[in-house]
């Protein structure tokens, strides 16, 4: 089977690329229509839904990272199809025994001056990998797949993903919410601990279920979202898309950032507060800039033109500093939860600043003309992935986003994207981008 034939390049023609300009300038998109097969092996056979094939190259648009070898990136899957219902997958919410895995794609953007912006992006597939927990099971997407009595967990939803120096695979799981660590062929190396005050006691395969039989910890679908390494591989950042049930939940604006130092793994996480704009915003990524400074992807569901994609700028180490939440009590007891809306005195949140308004950078192309968009709905709902790349031949950074078109396809609803943006040093200066060691290659 050729599968390059199931990549459609988008290559737009755009304004004049102007190496000095303050602008963050978009430069190119290229989509997949939803209706490929991926490299895992799988069978074509359909999913629980009817619908879905085990092996369709398709919904990889949760998370997006470079892994520091060539032009190679990868994108991640998350827990599979479950728009569509099917008989007894009310009850699972309709999830599906997807096996969840992430691709790699090469992904280049190259100066061509027969192009208005004067680069051109390619993108072409390299690999599938699935992922094995530690008793070598596959992980798969069936909300009912959790730990019970004499087994070990199988039930996934992966959301973030980095790649650390020495190659192996950090990753980001709502379900638990878990931080798994895994070699670059999908074998789990290790699990970090998760704070009590962030874990449910009680898991369900029924989301309406699992919110009335718990009353701390994650909100259902609303867990460990985003995740970023910082580029000299000591600490790992972890960004909860929504505050926790005992801080509000989809009512709260106090969203907390888990920060793990990766040199003492046994030690709790470090929490902060992050305050969403309003409660219909979430968080979907989170991108170190440097070793301090980071990127949150915040943004609502909405598609179109008035969809909000949002890119703020926090730095750990502003003055004055952020309240380290376990220090200060917050979590350990129901008298001590953040309240939903305000902050409690002398508590201090993360300070943001509003870096980028992607969907309007994206939209305002569209209206001067320019091709962004392969389907008729314009914005994508679910801008989940950001990811530095290699920086581009005039200095500038390259910024790449994709988005979590939740298994549709280009004919009933979202392709998978991948943006690309041009951010000029005098925007954002220091960026350091992600590298392996010496002699490590990332080719699973």
């Amino acid at each position: 089977m050729n599968f390059n034939r199931y990549i459609l390049l988008a290559l737009v023609i755009a304004f004049p690329f102007k190496a000095h300009s303050q602008d963050i300038k978009f430069i190119g998109s290229a989509f997949i229509d939803g209706k490929g097969s991926d490299l895992s092996g799988l069978p074509t056979a359909l999913l629980e839904d009817n619908l879905s094939p085990a092996n369709g190259l398709n919904g990889f648009g949760s998370a997006l990272a470079y892994t520091g070898f060539q032009n190679r990136y990868v994108l991640l899957a998350d827990r599979g199809p479950n728009k569509i219902e099917y008989k007894g997958g009310e009850d699972l919410d309709n999830t599906t025994s997807y096996q969840t895995r992430f691709q790699t794609f090469d992904i280049q953007v190259s100066e061509d001056i027969s192009k208005s912006t004067g680069f051109r992006l390619d993108m072409k597939m390299s690999g599938t990998i699935l992922f094995k927990n530690s008793a070598n099971e596959q992980y798969i997407g069936l909300s009912k797949a959790y730990q019970s009595a004499g087994t070990i967990n199988r039930r996934l939803d992966p959301e973030g993903i980095r790649i650390a120096p020495d190659g192996s695979v950090w990753i980001s799981d709502e379900y638990g919410p878990h931080i798994l660590h895994f070699d670059q062929f999908g074998h789990e190396i290790e699990k970090l601990d998760v704070p009590e005050e962030v874990t449910i006691a009680n898991p369900a395969p029924n989301a309406k279920v699992e919110m009335q039989n718990n009353k701390r910890g994650r909100v259902t679908n609303r867990g460990a979202e985003g995740i970023a390494l910082t580029p000299d591989g000591h600490f790992l950042v972890v960004a909860m898309q929504s505050p926790l049930i005992q801080d509000g939940g989809l009512k709260g604006l106090n969203s907390r950032l888990l920060i793990y130092d990766l040199k003492n793994k046994t030690n709790k996480p470090k929490q902060f507060i992050y305050q969403l704009d309003d409660t219909k915003m979430a968080i979907s990524e989170i991108l170190a800039v440097d070793n301090n400074r980071f990127l949150v992807n915040e943004r609502d569901g909405v598609a179109g033109p008035t969809g909000r994609k949002y890119l703020y700028l926090i730095d750990i180490n502003q003055n004055p500093m952020p309240t380290e939440l376990s220090n200060a009590g917050y979590g350990t007891s129901p008298s001590q939860n953040l309240p939903e809306t305000s902050l409690p005195q002398g508590i201090v949140a993360l300070q943001k600043s509003l870096f980028a308004d992607i969907g309007n950078i994206l939209n305002n192309a569209e209206r001067n003309g320019l091709t962004v968009y392969a389907n008729s709905r314009g914005l994508p709902d679910k801008f989940e992935g950001y990811s530095w790349g290699p920086a581009l031949p005039n200095g500038d950074n390259l910024l790449l986003a994709s988005n979590d078109n939740d298994f549709e396809t280009l004919d009933t609803g979202f392709p998978n994207y991948v943006f690309a943006f041009a951010i000029p040093q005098s925007k954002l200066s220091g960026v350091i981008v992600n590298q392996l060691m010496p002699g490590v290659t990332f080719q699973p």
